[in-house]
Formats: structure tokens, C-alpha cells, sequence
């Protein structure tokens, strides 16, 4: 298995508007849009602990932004263990603060996969595969903004791994950048813009990332989704449980090359400006699409700046 294309917190590494839908849980989910994410965090965590000591729920705020980022469980407490020198007992005492929800014991995979995209949603139909496109979901100027955003913060990418640690693959040579929504109020505004649009719970999504490839970059062959029964499973899906729903969004057209294959649709999408892609990476059970397998073609000429943004099946608060 060719690593997993993964998000990354602002002091941290992991591996791996529009209207919105007309379910009813979704209606229900949408009315977390109406605030201001970055506020909903710091509210939360001061509210739970108006009674802690200041020191501690500052560092629980740090863990908070981190978890409901996606990074991984194991990676997180280590990070907060040892930036701020903490022994085993006062690391506990940080998470217990966060009162992070527990997985649940039911995942409802047919209401997560049951949207409805409003009109201007194309639905390009497979047997038993969820896959749409949307023309102009952003504009020039908005795909400009976050491709000069995301030029401030290019790190190479990286792979998942059992101990979620950094590594390099010869599979993956693109360039990454990191969009916590929490760090600007545009960022949260564009966050807040796609979380609608699917129509989703924002605290099962992952902070939006950039893939800058240029000429001649590429990552292989790839599925968004953790395989189960494996080890990596358990890293990444411990907090917040498996991907979901993809979307990507293209920040520029491409010369020539740089198509999103899909080699199990038979299908090759050409980058265009302001364009999202978006996919369920699972069946309605629950049960990982192989289908959804997809590589990312270098460019023969001229970069390609593309968004991700990936849902998990469960929130953390």
C-alpha cells in the first residue's frame, strides 16, 4: 500500500457560500456553520475548565486545536508530552480536560453517505461508487489568495506509517502546505464554505491541505481511507475514526498533465481553476471503495496547486 496522503497541524506533522444539503441531520449539522470555528474551540475548552489551573487549559486548547485537526492520536500526546515537559500523570490530567467524546458504538455509514448537492453538483455515475464534480466552487481571486497562502508554508510531503512519524517516499515527491481553519479568519471562512457545502458535521473534518506539484512530481497510486485490520488503521483512526467523504479542490488550470486518475473509474480528471472533486471513499455499509484508488499525474508543464480537505466518520467534541 502506497502511503496515505495526510494533514498536518501548524506546530506538527501527520502522515497520512455555498447552500447546503437537504437531509434532515443535515439541516441539524448546519447550524454549527452560523459560528465562528476558531471561537467555538477556545469557547469550548474554557468553558469545561473555568475552574483549572490557567497553565493547564492552555496546553488542553493546544491538544484540542491539534486532535480535531486529524493528526493522530499517538503523535498528538507525544507532541504536547514533550513540548511542554509533562510526566505521564499531568498528560492525563490535560486530556481528561479536553473531554474528548468517545467512539461511538454505532457509525451510521448510509446517513454520512446520504447527500443531497445542490443544483450545479455533476454526478458522474459508477455502480455502487459516490463521485461528483463542481465547476467554479471558488473564484480566481480566492484560488490566487490560497495559492500565495500556501507558498508561505511548503514542507515536502510525507507518507503514513505504524508510528506516524515523518518520512519521506520516493511514491510521494509533492510539496505540502497546512490551512488550519483556526489560524485566520479567511481560512475558517473557506473551511466553513466547504463543511456547508457537504453538508457535514465540521468537527468530522480534517484541516484542509495544499499539494503543490511541479513538473514532473507526482504520488502514486493511493486510496484516501485507512485500511482496516491493519496497524496504521489503529494509529489514525483512533481519534475520529475512518475518512469518509474527499474533497479536493484544483487552486489553477495546468499546462498540460496533472490529471487526478482514477484507475478503477477509468476515469482522469483534468485540473481547472476554482474546480472541486469530491468522492466517498466507502461504501454505504461502511466498507472501504477500492474504486475510489487514484494517483496524482505530474505535470508535464506548469504547477499544479491543489486543496484536500477529508471527513472522518465521528467527531471528537
Amino acid at each position: 500500500m502506497v502511503g496515505f496522503t495526510v494533514i498536518v497541524c501548524p506546530f506538527m506533522v501527520q502522515k497520512a457560500g455555498a447552500d447546503t444539503v437537504s437531509s434532515k441531520e443535515s439541516k441539524t449539522k448546519n447550524k454549527y456553520q452560523r459560528f465562528h470555528l476558531p471561537q467555538v474551540l477556545s469557547t469550548t475548552i474554557f468553558y469545561l475548565n473555568h475552574n483549572s489551573n490557567m497553565d493547564q487549559t492552555e496546553i488542553a486548547y493546544e491538544l484540542m486545536k491539534a486532535a480535531v485537526s486529524g493528526v493522530s492520536k499517538v503523535q498528538t500526546l507525544s507532541y504536547i508530552k514533550n513540548t511542554f515537559n509533562l510526566t505521564e500523570e499531568q498528560l492525563t490530567q490535560i486530556l481528561n480536560l479536553c473531554n474528548f467524546k468517545f467512539k461511538p458504538k454505532q457509525i451510521n455509514y448510509k446517513e454520512i453517505a446520504s447527500r443531497e448537492f445542490q443544483i450545479g453538483a455533476t454526478q458522474h455515475v459508477y455502480p455502487f461508487t459516490q463521485f461528483y464534480t463542481f465547476n467554479d466552487f471558488l473564484t480566481p481571486k480566492d484560488c490566487q489568495t490560497l495559492i500565495e497562502e500556501s507558498n508561505k508554508k511548503l514542507r515536502p510531503s510525507t507518507v503514513s506509517n505504524v508510528k506516524d512519524e515523518v518520512i519521506l517516499s520516493r511514491a510521494r515527491t509533492s510539496k505540502t502546505a497546512d490551512l488550519p481553519y483556526f489560524t485566520s479568519t479567511y481560512l475558517n471562512e473557506i473551511d466553513n464554505k466547504i463543511t456547508g457545502f457537504m453538508g457535514l458535521d465540521p468537527f468530522t473534518g480534517e484541516i484542509m491541505q495544499t499539494q503543490k506539484y511541479e513538473p514532473g512530481q507526482f504520488y502514486k497510486a493511493h486510496t484516501d481511507y485507512f485500511y482496516p485490520l491493519t496497524r496504521e488503521y489503529k494509529t489514525y483512526t483512533e481519534w475520529m475514526g475512518q475518512r469518509t467523504w474527499t474533497f479536493m479542490l484544483y487552486l489553477n488550470d495546468v499546462e498540460e498533465g496533472g490529471e487526478t486518475y482514477f484507475k478503477h473509474l477509468k476515469l482522469k480528471v483534468k485540473p481547472k481553476q476554482g474546480m472541486a472533486v469530491f468522492w466517498n471513499n466507502l461504501y454505504r455499509n461502511g466498507i472501504p471503495n477500492l474504486k475510489t484508488l487514484h494517483e496524482a499525474c505530474p505535470p508535464v508543464s506548469g504547477e499544479k496547486y491543489v486543496i484536500t480537505k477529508w471527513f472522518r466518520s465521528w467527531p471528537l467534541i
